[in-house]
């Protein structure tokens, strides 16, 4: 996952918002204008000062663009700013990103579902967790994408691609931290499944589950001790 990939995503961006209004005329950003905007995502270029509280971007032509980590980071900090003012059980959605702070009043778990990706399917959900403190990030193809001569094209972009890869429709993140769990879910997306694994595997409490495009489910070793029976 690469915060300076602006100059890429932006175009998709474009793209995607021109096909949602002009289906008609849907089209897909030229291979050579999206290698041209790669140059510009070295994120060795992006110079923070702590001190200053500012960002240097070294390279004129670079841009940030932090959708895949900003709703699960604020979602995060909001959920601690409000249990250090003493709150102990709640539930926050935010699109896609689920932070429990505890239980519920009754000490139950909290119930959350990860969705079915086909959804033609009268099977909203596929499974339902049972959390406790916990979040629940996905990140998937099939809520934002335009369409192109009968294909979908995601707004998922792997970073050497440069367009969406068609190898899942979901990846979901168990996480205490609901900002890790969000950059997490857009990294494993954009990885093949065995590194996938192993990433998530070297993360202490961190779990995740794959639904590939045939919709063949892949778990984490502790994925699926948080799945209820129904």
């Amino acid at each position: 996952m690469n915060v300076a990939m602006g100059s890429v995503l932006s175009i998709w961006h474009e793209y995607r918002e021109a096909g949602l209004k002009h289906p008609e005329q849907a089209q897909l950003p030229p291979q050579e204008e999206l290698e041209e905007a790669a140059k510009h995502m070295d994120i060795r270029k992006m110079v923070i000062d702590p001190e200053k509280k500012t960002v240097y971007l070294e390279d004129p032509d670079m841009s940030l663009d932090v959708g895949a980590i900003a709703k699960g980071y604020a979602a995060e900090m909001a959920s601690r700013k409000v249990e250090e003012a003493g709150l102990k059980h709640a539930l926050i959605s935010v699109g896609g990103n689920i932070r429990c702070i505890g239980t519920k009043p009754d000490g139950q778990k909290w119930v959350v579902g990860v969705q079915n990706p086909d959804t033609t399917s009268g099977e909203r959900y596929l499974h339902r967790l049972g959390l406790d403190g916990m979040s629940l990030v996905t990140s998937g193809t099939y809520q934002r994408y335009y369409t192109v001569d009968g294909v979908n094209y995601h707004h998922i972009i792997h970073p050497k691609l440069l367009k969406p890869w068609d190898r899942y429709s979901s990846v979901s993140i168990l996480s205490a931290d609901s900002g890790m769990a969000d950059a997490l879910a857009t990294a494993v997306f954009n990885m093949e499944l065995e590194d996938g694994k192993k990433l998530i595997e070297s993360q202490d409490g961190v779990e995740a589950m794959w639904i590939e495009a045939d919709g063949t489910e892949h778990y984490s070793s502790g994925f699926q001790n948080d799945m209820l029976n129904d």
